[in-house]
């Protein structure tokens, strides 16, 4: 990846956010020229220029949906790669608020695609969602048009399931919810999701960086996690760990909400006849002649690649994961330095 690079200036979109920041602090490991995030939360940026250190670093207040603010970029940088992770991503919200998150994932997307076109960069990458592949809910049908948008484009999509720890996702959400007594919410506990870390998720974006000659659809390989296995791990695992009685926690069981499935798809039938094997990903081709192109890529039969079928996480690993998020989020909040030794 130290040539992949080195001297170049990179755009990420939604550079602020969970995946958009790790993306940031592993592209300045790296001998970049310059990299630049665009987001329209000034807090966030303020935060993350305390966070990241660097003249390499620059920071633009802006929103994908405007057109103008988003030109400004280009015209003012010699962009060399962007990668695309501006997005409207809770579903509940998104079906809350439909025209708002078209307005996001789908005019956004085409605003950079139209200026990456126009500009000639030569790649850009579209981080997007599980949801997209059969998409029930309104933030998987926009991502899914936002990935058209994408590969009409002859730009590339890299498509992962729940990024473990990010903002507004299942475990902080849960944490929260027991540090402040407040009542435990659970559509069900059969649901099974995706689950990958953030630092191996932008690993293999890298990767897919590498790879990528226009068109593809980059699928990470994931293990996933149970709802209820998830529960379960807060009760009886965590909560004793924090001093907090199990009979203290209520928990409501809601059934899925709108939009909401039990289980999640990575691929769908119109791709099956596409994918492809390659290293730690697979990859869905626009054609199945263009395999040609590429190095140490074989043919797979894989008609389904669903949550339910792959191999879960045990509990064991839910709670590192769970006691990580606690580290290194919210002790500074919750607890003092001796409070944190025991956790």
């Amino acid at each position: 990846m130290k040539n992949e690079f080195k001297g170049k200036t990179i755009l990420v979109t939604g550079g602020t956010g969970s995946i958009g920041s790790e993306i940031v602090r592993q592209l300045l490991e790296y001998n970049v020229n310059k990299v630049i995030i665009f987001s329209r939360d000034e807090i966030k940026h303020f935060l993350i220029k305390k966070r990241i250190l660097g003249e390499r670093l620059e920071t633009v207040v802006g929103d994908v949906r405007d057109y103008r603010s988003l030109q400004r970029v280009f015209e003012e940088n010699d962009i060399d790669l962007i990668y695309h992770a501006a997005a409207m991503k809770h579903v509940v919200i998104c079906e809350d608020f439909p025209i708002e998150s078209v307005k996001t994932n789908i005019l956004g997307t085409q605003n950079i695609v139209d200026l990456a076109i126009k500009y000639e960069v030569p790649k850009m990458i579209t981080i997007s969602t599980d949801k997209s592949a059969s998409p029930v809910n309104v933030m998987g049908a926009t991502k899914f048009i936002a990935e058209r948008i994408t590969l009409n484009a002859n730009f590339s999509c890299v498509r992962f399931g729940n990024v473990a720890n990010s903002r507004g996702s299942v475990i902080p959400v849960f944490v929260n919810a027991l540090l402040n007594n407040k009542l435990i919410t659970i559509s069900d506990p059969n649901v099974t999701r995706f689950i990958i870390g953030i630092e191996d998720a932008v690993g293999l974006i890298f990767k897919a960086t590498k790879y990528t000659i226009g068109g593809e659809i980059f699928i990470l390989k994931m293990k996933a996690f149970r709802l209820g296995d998830l529960l379960d791990v807060i009760i009886n695992r965590i909560a004793p760990r924090l001093d907090i009685s199990k009979e203290d926690i209520k928990v409501n069981v809601t059934g899925l909400v709108p939009g909401e499935k039990l289980h999640e798809d990575l691929i769908n039938n119109t791709e099956s006849n596409r994918i492809y094997e390659l290293d730690d990903m697979y990859v869905i081709l626009k054609n199945n002649k263009d395999i040609s192109k590429y190095q140490n890529i074989k043919k797979i039969d894989l008609h389904k690649y669903t949550s339910k079928d792959v191999e879960l996480i045990s509990k064991e690993e839910i709670e590192k994961i769970v006691m990580k998020y606690l580290r290194n989020h919210l002790f500074m909040r919750h607890f003092n330095n001796d409070r944190l030794k025991d956790i």
